[in-house]
């Protein structure tokens, strides 16, 4: 592979979400009604982010590829806006292949840890999320989704078989012996805390942001929407970045909690613009360490 190709994947990226929320035209500052709520919300959104590196630095520790914090928080951050590219695959393969290069690891065998990494992060959002529902109103109409999607990931995380299955039909589809990294159930087991932790950190990050945008009482339960919201955005393929979906899915559960229709927009919509704070951030952090990396 090209040595540093992936700053040009950086580059498209980042025109693919400039053009994304100019389409969508998620960039308004909304009214705030209180500037503690609002910095504590960054605050804990930003350590959401580093936790969530965290998690990509544990599951290569519990694997053959080893690396330390900086290079994953690298890898993460400079990758963070290619989730805006259609398809959504880039996300996986960018953080990877950084990791990869640095260390001369394999960028396949990375990038299937890679996606375990996703798979792990979305049965462990939707763990969080779904708890929120519990505590609302209609949970029915979401009971079968939710449950689909959760099954389907258990199976791929916890069952060895469904990854020998897949080695089988890619070993008969590319006609020659192929070997993916599986990440054994006990250490998924092991990494676990530090994926629910990130998790709770954002949905705790949301309901200050929450607070911080209207005057009327917010359920503790609301906050939880978030990472529901998250996890169903990042399984939707073709949406860039979710957008749209995560916004739906916010106001609905907000309301659902009780929140008047005009406040679960407004919410909804600038927790896009929140959030892309939270990636600037990352990214920046990312970009930092980079130089520092080259400097060595």
């Amino acid at each position: 592979m090209k040595k540093g190709w992936h700053k040009y994947l950086v580059y498209l990226s980042l025109g693919f979400l400039i053009f994304a929320l100019y389409k969508a035209d998620y960039l308004h500052i909304p009214h705030i009604h209180s500037y503690p709520y609002l910095c504590l919300s960054f605050t804990l959104l930003f350590l959401g982010f580093l936790g969530q590196v965290w998690s990509w630095h544990a599951v290569l520790a519990q694997s053959t590829y080893k690396a330390d914090y900086l290079p994953s928080l690298v890898g993460t951050g400079l990758s963070v806006f290619t989730k805006f590219i259609p398809g959504k695959i880039m996300v996986i393969v960018g953080r990877a292949a950084y990791v990869a290069e640095h260390y001369q690891y394999p960028v396949s065998q990375l990038s299937m840890l890679s996606l375990n990494t996703q798979l792990i992060a979305l049965w462990s959002g939707l763990c969080v999320g779904t708890s929120g529902l519990f505590f609302l109103e209609g949970f029915d109409r979401w009971r079968w989704l939710i449950l689909s999607l959760f099954m389907v990931l258990s199976i791929f995380i916890f069952v060895p078989q469904a990854y020998q299955l897949l080695e089988k039909i890619l070993s008969r589809l590319l006609k020659k012996n192929i070997q993916l990294p599986k990440i054994d159930p006990r250490a998924v087991i092991k990494v676990l805390p530090v994926f629910f932790a990130y998790w709770l950190c954002w949905a705790a990050a949301f309901y200050c942001l929450a607070k911080a945008l209207s005057p009327e009482f917010i359920a503790i339960a609301a906050g939880l929407s978030f990472p529901l919201a998250v996890t169903l955005g990042i399984m939707a393929i073709i949406a860039p970045g979710g957008i749209g979906i995560r916004e739906s899915v916010i106001v609905g559960c907000l309301t659902l909690a009780g929140s008047a229709l005009s406040d679960a927009t407004t919410i909804s919509v600038s927790s896009r613009l929140w959030f892309l704070v939270g990636e600037s951030f990352i990214f920046l952090v990312g970009f930092v360490g980079h130089r520092y990396l080259k400097r060595d």
